[in-house]
């Protein structure tokens, strides 16, 4: 796969349930990152019938604001899986970016994640390596979120670092052959234990939430840990697969000295490794998060 054309448009799915308070910040921001993608784009609003008026706010300032942006209505129960699933069915363009609106993913970060689909399957957003770092998460949130990250990593033979994250890019293209049913919302873990990517991750701020409620809670841990046990017979049945065409004997490839981490989930990039003291969560590598009590 090469780089993107600047011909090819730009798709940006974003889930969305009660974001009134943040909708305005994330759009005025995607309109302020458009001319640095430099090619057409469209920002597809997967609501899912916000009582507090998110949708209808998102259409006026799309119009106010000369984006392209549409507010899709998904059937069934609400789910932000299911939501983003529904958003990739709908794109006009083959490339398409997800991301949450709850202000905590950088639309200034899209240009860079979309350079760097440079010969991958697609691009990650990465709280989990070298540069990046997580902004106002208590203690609590932090070992939630990397226990999480280790049974995945371990459990389903993951490789990319950050296999929950909310932000990436692909092609639809790419995902024609993945079923995203969106159960346990991190339909990223989907794509990577069905298709088996090779993806770069690329670093970033992620900054906690602002506004409205957090969507994690004991419900969606229940949610992640279904979905863990439903992808296990992929992962294991793709483990055999490798093992047999002679790709798991491949050497673990060097840490990357480019900020931008690239990551074949055929090859094991080590184990993931967390030190938890009295002041921060260190990563192996040398990441460090700020923990806020």
């Amino acid at each position: 796969m090469a780089w993107p054309d600047f011909s090819e448009g730009l798709s940006i799915v974003i889930p969305t349930y009660n974001e009134r308070d943040n909708i305005e910040q994330l759009l005025a921001e995607i309109a302020s990152v458009a001319p640095q993608l430099k090619r057409p784009s469209e920002v597809v609003l997967v609501d899912d019938r916000s009582p507090d008026g998110t949708a209808e706010l998102a259409s006026q300032l799309g119009r106010d604001k000369g984006l392209d942006v549409r507010v899709v209505t998904p059937n069934g129960p609400r789910s932000m899986g299911g939501a983003i699933a529904r958003g990739l069915d709908v794109c006009r363009w083959d490339l398409v970016c997800v991301m949450d609106a709850d202000l905590s993913h950088p639309p200034s970060l899209i240009p860079c994640l979309i350079a760097s689909l440079d010969g991958g399957d697609g691009v990650v957003a990465s709280r989990y390596v070298p540069g990046a770092d997580i902004e106002s998460w208590p203690a609590r949130r932090h070992l939630i979120s990397l226990g999480a990250t280790l049974i995945a990593r371990i459990g389903l033979r993951v490789r990319c670092r950050d296999p929950l994250s909310g932000f990436f890019v692909f092609r639809r293209s790419f995902l024609q052959s993945v079923r995203i049913r969106g159960d346990g919302n991190k339909p990223l873990l989907e794509i990577l234990v069905q298709a088996r990517p090779v993806v770069s991750e690329v670093p970033y701020l992620f900054r906690n939430r602002q506004n409205g409620e957090s969507k994690l809670n004991v419900r969606s841990i229940g949610e992640f840990l279904g979905l863990v046990v439903r992808l296990w017979p992929s992962s294991r049945n793709a483990m055999i697969r490798q093992e047999t065409s002679g790709l798991s004997g491949l050497d673990p490839p060097q840490p990357s000295p480019n900020p931008i981490e690239r990551t074949s989930l055929l090859r094991d990039d080590g184990p993931l490794e967390f030190q938890v003291g009295r002041n921060r969560v260190e990563h192996a590598a040398g990441h460090r998060f700020r923990l806020h009590r």
